[in-house]
């Protein structure tokens, strides 16, 4: 099986490295050795996001857990939509009169900037709902199989590789590239949602970056 390598910027880069200035490290590399600890998990939402997604060529990492349980990529999307419209609302409700925390949370979201207390939220939230979703591994043999093969996958990939790069930080990491999937995948246009999808969809996109290595660790420490 091929390996497809991938190389970019850490989410949240600019800020990681100002926490590390203000936490009096010198470097990245002690932080960066505890984070691979979490290594094997961000690797298995990324195979399913850039290689192996069953349902769309430019998916998000959920699919996986609706495997034998969506029947269309249509419905994909619906639940995609869901978790972004459920987020949106469930903020609302909790922040109802706190705007400005409710804009630092839009804007960490979106990488126009970083805020600790955003971080960790959004950090929660996508904690909270892959615990939910798990439940479709129990009740569906199809996504326990993907994910197993999924796992299966990521055993023996190299660990994340970090430099520093100006203010900002660099990240590269192998994946196992996918063979040809089975059926067409859908590609999603963000453009053709209704104006208030929109919004939903960039939640759904988004939230996975709230789990990598480096953000769960530097939220760890911070605890």
């Amino acid at each position: 099986m091929a390996m497809k390598r991938v190389e970019g910027e850490v989410p949240f880069g600019d800020y990681l490295l100002w926490w590390l200035e203000r936490a009096r490290q010198e470097s990245i590399h002690p932080i960066a050795q505890s984070s691979h600890q979490f290594d094997r998990r961000y690797l298995a939402w990324e195979t399913v996001r850039l290689a192996r997604n069953p349902f769309f060529e430019n998916g998000t990492g959920f699919e996986g857990y609706w495997v034998g349980d969506a029947g269309s990529a249509e419905e994909a999307l619906d639940r995609l939509l869901r978790i972004g419209r459920d987020a949106l609302d469930s903020q609302a409700r909790l922040y109802r009169y706190q705007y400005g925390f409710r804009r630092k949370l839009m804007k960490t979201l979106l990488g126009e900037s970083a805020d600790l207390d955003a971080l960790a939220e959004w950090s929660v939230m996508l904690g909270a709902l892959l615990g939910r979703l798990r439940c479709n591994i129990h009740r569906y043999p199809q996504a326990d199989a993907f994910r197993r093969e999924t796992y299966r996958q990521v055993e023996g990939l190299p660990p994340i590789q970090y430099h520093e790069e100006g203010d900002d930080l660099q990240q590269a990491y192998e994946i196992r590239d996918a063979e040809h999937p089975e059926r067409p995948r859908l590609v999603i246009d963000p453009n053709h949602l209704r104006t208030t999808d929109q919004e939903a969809w960039k939640v759904a996109t988004e939230l996975g970056k709230f789990g990598h290595p480096l953000v769960r660790e530097v939220l760890l420490a911070k605890r």
